[in-house]
């Protein structure tokens, strides 16, 4: 499965191809305890569209920690939050 995540940032639009293996890597790489600004700049970069590779690359360096906030709102859309209720057994 892959999923097209537009994000606006400031003004402009940024198109992601998120796949089920990019998450799993991300998720993966921050679990093992990782550096998880460099997890989120691998997810990041991995998943934006090719041709704003470059134009979101010079984002990144112009906005230290863009990365985490980007990786999030990308993390949050493609895995949204599910609402999971324990039920008790009578034993």
């Amino acid at each position: 499965m892959k999923q097209k995540i537009t994000l606006t940032v400031g003004k402009t639009d940024f198109l992601f191809n998120v796949t089920v293996q990019d998450h799993s890597d991300y998720i993966d790489a921050a679990a093992r305890g990782s550096s998880i600004t460099a997890a989120s700049h691998n997810f990041t970069m991995r998943t934006i569209d090719t041709a704003q590779k470059d134009e979101f690359k010079k984002l990144l360096d112009e906005c230290p920690g863009a990365e985490l906030q980007i990786a999030a709102a990308l993390k949050s859309e493609f895995s949204p939050v599910l609402e999971i209720t324990v039920k008790k057994s009578n034993s």
